[in-house]
């Protein structure tokens, strides 16, 4: 094989990502040939392994081109593709190393070298080392400007973004669309239409083409800041130039604002529905609370042949587990088998979740420990469901194990476990883990778990305990609680501590007809029946009145 040959076909590889075996291949027989020591050789096999499954190699032979093994040097062209393989790998130190080789070298002006390190801190975020560098070029593109916006777009710099770009139009540089499509994912993250609308308006006015990624970033701001008429308008002014990811932006900024027969007709239009925009109107409807709709939707996907992925599954499953119905979700679960759909994690915990929700543990323990990985979810859903059924030392078994294997849980984790506490009257366990919350996972208490805490200890009758927590609790947070504690004085006969607490009730929310009608009740069994006509007077002045109930009939 001449160099000529090896060249051609290192430039046939540079074009695409191919396997590591062909690229060992070819270089072995470059080796053995001594044809690897010419730069051009270098460069391309670089590049090549920086796009290969394993751009580690790109590395190793870097490290080999400069250790002395060879009479050439590096050039501009080698470090672009060098540090693409950092990126890839995320290599901080080794991409700071190659900073240091590129200045010893001497490269360091080359706009495409200083190009490719912007890019490569920020995709490492290390953003005050691309802003150094980005001030420190001598030379500056507009893909420079894009690598450095990029970079703090990508890592929660929105308003930097913003305020990088009008420094660029003051120093007189035209923004290409890539520049615009940065400027407006920064806009619709800090939901700055006004902004938004600016750059609709320069588009137009300096002639610019809309592309199709333009288009639907600025679909994505007015969807963001609930400007449905707006995107609406640039939805349909897109005519034939739309995709389906167009509808998906559509359809999310409709489902947002709770429009879902907006969000349907939207998504009815699209002629070449793919499986995402499927997945986005079913997740739609449960997420929006409709899951019949969620599953009449997943009959006629079925019926149109789409096949179902793992995100569809998980969907349907949380319909099903909303409407209680076993029948259809094991129907989903033989489908799972049927379609050879993958069973991870998410899809395991889904099914734990629909047969727990669906009235039977049995086949959600069955779930559980079939699956290999479980993560904090997978296991604070099976200690859900314990809880559900009264089994709390069960719950408990199966927290104390998912401790021991390592998965850390988190604050759903302990609203679960201290339910099944509450549920099996387990007091003396429920305040260890709270402790164990709080001190050892450093966890800060929600009223989530604040409000499990209280009732636990209010139904074991250990009230004076009860009411510590409510003083640790946020005054605004304290309302549920307090009628908690009220109601178990009421129950235990606890009228002393049972008066401060509707004294601190009455401050917190004294208008409300269910706050009155504790009181009323509280006062009256405490015999205290000048209270009870104060509180009476109090509802008659404010005109309370119960809320009417609500009854419904699923046939």
């Amino acid at each position: 094989m001449g160099f000529g040959q090896l060249h051609k076909l290192l430039l046939l590889l540079d074009q695409g990502t191919h396997s590591t075996i062909l690229l060992d291949q070819i270089l072995s027989k470059a080796i053995t040939a001594s044809l690897i020591y010419a730069i051009p050789t270098w460069n391309c096999t670089v590049r090549a392994y920086s796009k290969s499954p394993t751009p580690i190699k790109s590395i190793l032979i870097y490290n080999y081109f400069i250790a002395g093994n060879s009479a050439v040097l590096p050039d501009t062209y080698t470090y672009p593709a060098l540090l693409k393989a950092c990126s890839r790998l995320l290599l901080v130190t080794k991409g700071k190393e190659v900073h240091a080789h590129v200045l010893k070298l001497g490269l360091d002006n080359d706009i495409f070298v200083g190009n490719a390190f912007l890019h490569f801190y920020g995709t490492v975020k290390e953003l005050c080392d691309a802003r150094t560098l980005f001030d420190e070029m001598p030379d500056k593109d507009i893909a420079s400007w894009n690598s450095l916006l990029s970079a703090y777009n990508a890592n929660s710099g929105s308003w930097e973004v913003l305020r990088l770009f009008k420094e660029l139009i003051y120093q007189g540089i035209r923004p290409d669309k890539i520049t615009l499509v940065i400027l407006l994912s920064a806009c619709a993250e800090v939901e700055e239409l006004e902004c938004a609308r600016t750059v609709h308006s320069y588009v137009i006015k300096v002639g610019l083409t809309f592309s199709l990624n333009l288009n639907n970033a600025l679909l994505v701001v007015f969807a963001k800041c609930k400007d449905m008429d707006a995107a609406l308008q640039l939805f349909h002014d897109m005519g034939s130039g739309k995709d389906v990811v167009s509808q998906t932006i559509l359809i999310n900024g409709y489902v947002e604002m709770g429009l879902m027969d907006l969000a349907r007709n939207i998504f009815d239009q699209g002629v070449d529905k793919d499986l995402a925009l499927w997945n986005s109107m079913i997740h739609a409807y449960v997420k929006m609370k409709h899951p019949k709709e969620a599953l009449d939707l997943f009959e006629k996907m079925d019926d149109e042949g789409v096949t179902p992925d793992e995100n569809t599954i998980v969907d349907v499953l949380a319909a099903c587990a909303s409407l209680a119905d076993l029948q259809y979700g094991r129907l989903i679960h033989k489908r799972i088998h049927q379609n050879n759909i993958r069973r991870d994690v998410f899809v395991g915990t889904a099914l734990i979740n629909m047969f727990s929700k669906c009235g039977s543990l049995e086949e959600a323990m069955v779930i559980f420990y079939k699956m290999g990985h479980k993560d904090v979810y997978t296991w604070t859903t099976i200690i859900e469901a314990l809880a559900i059924y009264g089994r709390g030392d069960q719950a408990l078994s199966m927290f104390y194990q998912m401790e021991k294997q390592g998965c850390m849980p988190n604050e759903a984790t302990f609203v679960s476990v201290l339910v099944a506490c509450r549920h099996s009257g387990l007091a003396n366990e429920g305040c260890k883990l709270f402790e164990r919350m709080t001190r050892f996972y450093k966890i800060q208490p929600k009223i989530e778990h604040f409000g499990s805490l209280i009732d636990l200890l209010s139904r074991a009758g250990l009230l004076h305990q009860a009411e510590e927590f409510i003083k640790c609790m946020p005054t605004a947070e304290r309302l549920i609680a307090c009628k908690t504690l009220l109601s178990a004085c009421i129950n235990h006969s606890v009228f002393d501590l049972g008066e401060k607490i509707a004294n601190e009730l009455v401050k917190l929310d004294s208008q409300s007809h269910a706050t009155q009608v504790l009181l009323s009740n509280f006062y009256a069994i405490a015999g205290q029946w000048a209270e009870v006509a104060n509180i009476r007077r109090i509802a008659k002045e404010f005109n309370t009145r119960k809320e009417p109930g609500i009854s419904s009939v699923d046939s």
